[in-house]
């Protein structure tokens, strides 16, 4: 099969799996895809970089695709073969020089961190909630890596973000289903902290996913300074947050949800806390 041909298919491939009503057809698609773009990696001469990111594209996406169809524990094979692909890709381009920001490195990083947060995702589909944590602090941390987040390409930035968001609500779910330290529950404020520092950067009133995703980081931020106590900053938050889902409009009600819940644990947290020493207060200190 040809360069054109492959991408054809993998177009037909992507497009079948926006609609729930032609995923099987998309997930028989993506073994073909995936089946094409790994022998065109494994033929003879140097292996040409697009079919190796494509071919980690399209583990990726059936990984996904698998989870979405119920069937998590079955996309972890894919996903996993899709992050050390992206891992080769990665090093590949870091290997060749050049500024962190620039677009072939900010691809490849944002690509690898984005597959690690994804899998860990379906991980926890799979139900499997310790494998997720241990892969968003991986993918937190393959990010640091390359150096100081804000210093990042736009596509890192933002995958970073997810990163460090998504490392909130796997520690805040750890949290709040079984016993967990002062210290733990710290560790969540501040990847969440992190989280809303790098997606305000990113913040466009003409994109509205970045105020989507804004919004639901304040109600994970907002939840996790409930549970330290730090009432006075859990509720500006929250304000912070109502204001971008009321810019949302219906589009905002995952948003909404997470910040009626952080609401609810501020009062719950604050009618515990009476008559106790008071409220533990806790500041973000960078490292």
């Amino acid at each position: 099969m040809g360069p054109d041909e492959r991408e054809r298919l993998f177009e037909r491939a992507r497009e079948h799996s926006t609609r729930q009503d032609t995923w099987a057809e998309a997930d028989r698609l993506w073994i073909q895809v995936i089946d094409a773009y790994r022998q065109a990696v494994q033929g003879p001469g140097r292996v040409d970089r697009r079919d190796q990111q494509q071919l980690a594209r399209a583990l990726w996406r059936r990984g996904m695709l698998l989870s979405a169809r119920g069937r998590a524990a079955d996309g972890m094979a894919p996903g996993g073969e899709a992050v050390t692909t992206f891992e080769r890709v990665n090093d590949a381009v870091a290997a060749e020089g050049g500024n962190v920001a620039d677009p072939p490195r900010d691809e490849a990083l944002a690509e690898l961190i984005t597959a690690l947060v994804d899998l860990a995702e379906v991980a926890f589909a799979a139900g499997q909630p310790t494998t997720r944590l241990e892969l968003v602090e991986r993918a937190v941390a393959v990010g640091l890596l390359t150096g100081s987040p804000p210093s990042a390409g736009p596509r890192t930035r933002e995958a970073m973000g997810t990163a460090y968001h998504n490392q909130a609500t796997s520690l805040l779910h750890r949290a709040v289903t079984r016993p967990a330290s002062d210290d733990s529950i710290r560790e969540a404020a501040l990847a969440a902290s992190r989280a809303c520092e790098l997606r305000q950067g990113l913040l466009d009133p003409l994109r509205p996913l970045s105020l989507w995703e804004m919004a639901n980081t304040y109600g994970v931020y907002a939840q996790c300074l409930a549970l330290i106590r730090d009432f006075d900053r859990a509720e500006m938050v929250l304000g912070l947050g109502i204001r971008l889902v009321e810019l949302l409009g219906p589009a905002g009600e995952q948003p909404a949800l997470k910040l009626r819940v952080a609401a609810e644990m501020v009062v719950r947290e604050k009618a515990t806390s009476q008559g106790s020493a008071g409220p533990r207060r806790w500041g973000w200190r960078r490292r």
